[in-house]
């Protein structure tokens, strides 16, 4: 009986006396790993990120805002307050701008119920102070990045008056307002954020986007679900009261999108990989048959001295095996560190002049996926080499001792 050992020796010494044929084969079952890896790696981080951030502003909360030319009232916060399975919903108005003296540095402005805030978005932590009340409408909740500047050094802190440049919209355009608000709570580091950035954000009670920006639009409508259950019914419900005048959506319903966008991305990228593991079949059987065609004599002494034909069959299939092994642990190695590459470039998510944010993640590889891949390079190697494995346990003795 053969040894796993002698199988290994054999199928290496076969492909070190043809290195240069052998090394082309292995970088192009290389590719496929290659791709696989680095793709899956980058997407899943991003996708990872992605949920964890909106999961993290609240499973609960759905976000009713106005369609085009269409304005919320009263009227339709009551609609909404009345739906079965709501907790609460309270109207809101954001906007953008910066502090007095750092233009460059984009901010957001929220006037919003703060405590409904707090509530709804518990990952939100106020670090020091407390919240305004509804009617401080001078007061404000600022994040950490607006507190502390990059050294770590805090620059407003509780009573500290912080004066605003905001963009306000309004029938003549967008214009720019100052206002100054007193600091009444400081907020923990949140970290990265994408769709709110409560680092650099101020948090001013609803009635100061009268009192002190003069709209009287809301931006609108913040809904909080009684669990995360009966959020599509809920979504479902208020289109149907307000039909095409506003546009709802769930951060739960976002966190099932941006994973099925993707899940979809990782199957094109398996898909589109399928063609560079069909050229590695090919590659490998081409490769194995012409080491068969130049090693006749060899096999024809190897069965004259007693090899059956299986034995000839699994030794030529370990070397189409190994040989793809290899390929397969390049490809995945080059993949990890292309991976790597593409996460440290960030991916940038921006949406008109004063919106950008930049992603950083560090690439997701799992035990599964390796497994797969490994798993998939090998079977390349076993459907390549069946056929040259075939032809050599064929090969009559007699005959392969004349070959020349």
């Amino acid at each position: 009986m053969i040894r796993i050992s002698d199988l290994i020796m054999l199928s290496f010494k076969a492909l070190t006396e043809k290195k240069a044929r052998a090394l082309l084969t292995i970088i192009g079952v290389a590719i496929g790993p290659l791709a696989i890896t680095m793709i899956y790696g980058v997407t899943s981080s991003y996708s990872d990120y992605v949920v964890n951030q909106i999961q993290g502003l609240g499973q609960n909360l759905i976000v009713v805002t106005p369609s085009q030319d269409y304005k919320l009232s009263d009227s339709d916060l009551n609609k909404i307050k009345s739906i079965e399975h709501v907790v609460a919903a309270t109207p809101f108005y954001s906007t953008q701008g910066y502090i007095s003296g750092r233009k460059s540095d984009t901010i957001f402005i929220y006037a919003v119920d703060p405590d409904f805030l707090l509530k709804s978005i518990s990952s939100i932590q106020i670090m020091e102070g407390a919240a305004p009340g509804s009617s401080d409408t001078g007061k404000c909740m600022i994040g950490y990045d607006i507190a502390f500047d990059e050294q770590g050094r805090q620059e407003y802190s509780i009573g500290d008056v912080v004066s605003a440049n905001v963009y306000v919209s309004g029938s003549s355009g967008l214009t720019e307002k100052r206002i100054n608000v007193m600091v009444s709570a400081v907020l923990s580091k949140y970290g990265g954020a994408l769709f709110l950035n409560p680092d650099k954000s101020i948090f001013l009670p609803f009635p100061a986007a009268r009192t002190l920006l003069g709209v009287n639009s809301w931006s609108g409508i913040l809904v909080l679900a009684d669990s995360p259950v009966n959020v599509d019914s809920i979504v479902d419900e208020i289109k149907d009261l307000l039909g095409n005048n506003v546009d709802v959506i769930s951060f739960i319903g976002i966190a099932r999108i941006a994973s099925s966008v993707t899940s979809a991305v990782n199957f094109m990228t398996f898909a589109a990989s399928l063609s560079a593991f069909a050229v590695a079949v090919a590659g490998v059987a081409s490769t194995m048959i012409t080491s068969i065609m130049e090693r006749t004599r060899e096999i024809g002494v190897m069965k004259a001295i007693g090899f059956t034909d299986a034995q000839v069959v699994l030794l030529t299939l370990f070397e189409g095996m190994l040989m793809s092994l290899i390929g397969g642990v390049i490809g995945i190695g080059l993949g990890v560190v292309g991976a790597y590459q593409l996460s440290s470039r960030g991916l940038t998510i921006s949406s008109g002049e004063f919106f950008k944010v930049t992603i950083r993640t560090t690439p997701k590889f799992t035990i599964g996926m390796l497994s797969g891949v490994v798993g998939l390079t090998i079977l390349v190697g076993v459907v390549g080499s069946i056929l040259p494995a075939y032809k050599a346990a064929k090969i009559p003795p007699a005959e392969a001792l004349r070959y020349e």
